[in-house]
């Protein structure tokens, strides 16, 4: 991929805010988990690589929903760095799994230690970010990078039942400190800064990286243009034979465990 510029996008709201000529047609695409629920194709119709990360309970589900969006979206191929994850996915896209890891065991031991320090993980973003650099790409634009920093946090609404089970503020929450740090991901890309084998900028302003990484230039050739689609609502209520509303159930019975488990004698 030498000499081949990536763009690596979030599903951030800001994504909408791209002007035409900073991606281009000719770019790599990378996209993160539920990018199909976008109302417009932001990056254009191909998919050079998705990737997949999240809860791998859910992942059946993202995965089915992807699946009913083919006519949309021209994937070319797809990766996680989560084993759970990649089983679910090639329940229905065997064919299209990538393997992916780091460009070198240097960057793969500075973020060990960086998620160690922190003992959180990555944003999929992130993650995204890590596997183009492991590609070989010389140029990494950042696009919808937005760490959920905002009043929305997406570029679409969350569904019924996305909110059902992750909760009923899903579309405008912040982020989840339990799981995720800010500061580990700025890092991250702040090692792959400092290595100085990868250009890394932003394809727009109002991200959560604006003070780190430089804005994309204005550049000659063909601009992607943003298309205006039909997206489905939700995910698919059903995956083979679970129904997701199964997966509520179980959240409800680990809840009650733990409850009834604190107020046990011991």
């Amino acid at each position: 991929m030498t000499g081949r510029t990536a763009i690596v996008a979030g599903n951030g709201p800001s994504i909408a805010g791209i002007d035409a000529g900073r991606v281009l047609v000719s770019d790599a695409i990378l996209r993160t988990n539920n990018f199909f629920f976008e109302p417009m194709q932001y990056l254009g119709r191909r998919v050079d690589l998705a990737v997949m990360a999240g809860d791998p309970r859910v992942a059946p589900f993202v995965f089915a929903t992807l699946w009913q969006c083919r006519a949309d979206y021209d994937l070319q191929g797809w990766t996680s760095h989560n084993p759970s994850v990649i089983r679910a996915g090639k329940r229905k896209f065997a064919s299209l799994y990538r393997p992916s890891g780091f460009r070198d065991q240097a960057i793969a031991r500075g973020v060990k230690t960086l998620i160690a320090q922190h003992d959180r993980k990555p944003l999929t973003g992130t993650y995204a970010v890590l596997m183009a650099h492991g590609l070989g790409f010389d140029r990494i634009i950042l696009a919808g990078f937005d760490m959920y920093g905002g009043s929305r946090r997406y570029a679409y609404q969350p569904g019924p039942r996305c909110r059902a089970l992750l909760g009923q503020d899903m579309g405008h929450r912040g982020l989840d400190g339990r799981i995720h740090d800010p500061v580990l991901d700025r890092r991250i890309l702040q090692l792959l800064l400092d290595r100085g084998d990868v250009d890394l900028m932003r394809a727009s302003n109002d991200t959560a990286l604006d003070d780190l990484l430089p804005l994309a230039p204005m550049r000659v050739g063909q601009a992607v243009i943003p298309t205006l689609r039909q997206p489905p609502v939700d995910w698919v209520g059903r995956s083979g034979l679970y129904h997701i509303d199964m997966l509520r159930l179980m959240r409800h019975v680990r809840g009650w465990q733990r409850r009834f488990g604190r107020g046990t004698p011991a």
